[in-house]
């Protein structure tokens, strides 16, 4: 495969990482221009992450907004020192009004919109191939589109505020990028609403096309499991209860397995510590995606979630072990070997959204049964004790709980956050406190649009700013 001799065409091409005249100077002078189905493939695979490896590969997943403003994460000077947090890192945990520094890229924004611009070179090209069968023209047609999607639920949801149908048709969503022209670009933000509308057209209009499920090594292309556990998501975040317990039920009708959390490995370092298989080994897996390798670090609080006997307790390990020693206090990281994270979508969100959904929507006898067959893969065994809750309120609460508790290595909870609070009126607060500051995010804040990178306005002004509180 060529596929390094497209990487120069393609990273010219960041949407927004260049001016207007970067756009209009560039001449593709000496690339492979990609002719061929295969060529076509090799492009799309080039951006989306190794399930095989233990590092980021390509622009699959960058999630620091996500996981840095939840209230799963706890910063410290040592934190700092150790991890190599950077100011823009801070200025995300802060809440602050600019994230970037002077004139600096926005990675996150960055490898989303590559993402969005290959998936473009690539369905362009596939009007124009001649070579390929139907079925695979029509596969990787799908690929592209659903991989777009993704890029475009984490941008809108990132940027914007959460979705709420009474306003998402106003609301700011993100810049639609059609096509892969370079003159006359109109970068004025959609609607959320609108970027929804095409997320949905994405996924919908091409589950058809993809395979049941992917071999393990390819796990990092969509399969129809994977992919309804993706649209799933999209319909949970709108609200759209009864339609996002289909989509679950469809993808557990392929694959229901999850994995025994007996059978995971003790970390040599500390048989104290579980190690997460191999992408490539783990059997609930679905869709692979990278959250670029960021390191939780566990509020107190929140680790007080988890029961003695819970083996998800043992994800976590005490820093010194790992990163550092000369420190008086124990420092707890949500740790992982194996680049294995919860980024990726498993049978174990679907089960979790199947009692969720099931929570919400008054089923409650199969919202426990749910919970009951993922928690009793996350015990030691002979000591989990199955659930029986009668009250709804108090059943979704615990769902809510759970997803915090299986998701800990996830990027899930700060969109987690935006959407109870609007849907729920749950009015999580979240407070921060480091080096004298003091910042207080409220419930439904227009704060929960991260701004984005004045250098990509003053390059593109019809691009509006978020409004701040």
């Amino acid at each position: 495969m060529r596929t390094s001799a497209y990487i120069g065409l393609i990273m010219t091409f960041l949407l927004i990482g260049c001016t207007r005249e970067n756009f209009l100077e560039f001449e593709p002078k000496g690339q492979v221009i990609p002719t061929k189905i295969e060529d076509f493939r090799a492009l799309m695979d080039q951006v989306e992450p190794d399930p095989n490896v233990n590092f980021t590969q390509g622009v699959g997943g960058h999630h620091d907004f996500n996981i840095l403003a939840s209230d799963n994460y706890l910063l410290s000077e040592e934190v700092v020192t150790s991890f190599g947090i950077s100011p823009e890192q801070i200025n995300v945990y802060l809440f602050r009004d600019q994230i970037t520094t002077e004139n600096g890229e926005d990675n996150t924004w960055i490898r989303y919109y590559n993402l969005i611009y290959v998936s473009n070179v690539v369905l362009q090209g596939l009007d124009q191939i001649t070579d390929g069968s139907p079925e695979e023209i029509a596969e990787l047609r799908a690929d592209a589109l659903i991989q777009r999607a993704f890029a475009y639920f984490n941008l809108v949801n990132i940027y914007s505020v959460h979705y709420d149908p009474a306003t998402a048709s106003t609301d700011l969503g993100v810049p639609i990028r059609e096509g892969i022209q370079l003159e006359g670009l109109d970068l004025s933000r959609a609607s959320v609403e609108a970027v929804y509308d095409l997320i949905l057209s994405d996924i919908r209009g091409n589950i058809a096309a993809l395979p049941d499920t992917q071999p393990p090594n390819l796990s990092f292309r969509p399969s129809k499991a994977g992919a309804y556990a993706f649209l799933a998501r999209v319909l949970l975040y709108q609200g759209k209860f009864e339609e996002a317990l289909e989509a679950v039920n469809n993808g557990l009708a392929i694959n229901n397995s999850l994995r025994d959390l007996n059978q995971d490995q003790a970390d040599p370092r500390d048989p104290g510590v579980l190690v997460f298989p191999l992408a490539v080994e783990d059997p609930q897996l679905l869709w692979f995606k990278d959250s670029g390798g960021f390191t939780v670090v566990a509020d107190p609080e929140f680790y007080a979630l988890y029961e003695e006997t819970d083996l998800r307790k043992r994800w976590f390990a005490d820093a010194r072990t790992y990163f550092f020693a000369e420190i008086d206090d124990p420092v707890l990281v949500a740790h992982r070997t194996n680049d294995n994270p919860n980024v990726s979508f498993t049978t174990a969100d679907l089960y979790l959204m199947r009692a969720e959904c099931n929570a919400r929507l008054g089923n409650i006898q199969e919202a426990n049964e749910a919970l009951n067959a993922l928690r009793e893969k996350r015990f030691e065994t002979g000591t989990y004790v199955p659930l029986q809750l009668t009250d709804q309120a108090e059943l979704l609460a615990f769902v809510k709980d759970e997803i915090r508790r299986e998701k800990a290595m996830g990027t899930l909870r700060t969109f987690d956050i935006k959407r109870y609070n609007r849907f729920d009126q749950e009015k999580i607060t979240v407070t921060r406190s480091f080096r004298g500051e003091t910042v207080t995010m409220a419930p439904n804040s227009l704060n929960w649009a991260f701004p984005i990178a004045q250098n990509y306005i003053n390059a593109n002004p019809e691009i509006e700013q978020n409004p701040r509180d």
